[in-house]
């Protein structure tokens, strides 16, 4: 039995205060890689919880988000079978 993890649906609506980045940069639809480049310009403020091991509060993102004027599609984020059809992803 597959365990799924949960998506993030909005950033203003998350019930948690923390979230991973791996699930930012699904929300966003950018790499793990361009988030933690984010985090070491200092642009987006993150917590280290262990030496592989990074948080991000969900209020910095939103206010990342709102400084960035990043708005992310809906439409990919509701249906993977959508995510899997973008060409913008690559496979890895």
């Amino acid at each position: 039995m597959a365990v799924t993890k949960p998506v993030i649906q909005s950033l203003e609506m998350h019930p948690r205060a923390f979230v991973t980045t791996s699930e930012l940069s699904e929300y966003w639809l950018v790499s793990r890689k361009q988030i933690y480049k984010q985090i070491q310009a200092g642009t987006l403020k993150a917590i280290r919880l262990g030496p592989r091991l990074m948080r991000v509060s969900t209020a910095e993102a939103l206010a990342f988000e709102r400084l960035a004027k990043m708005q992310p599609e809906r439409d990919s984020v509701a249906s993977p079978e959508t995510k899997a059809s973008d060409p913008r992803r690559r496979a890895r």
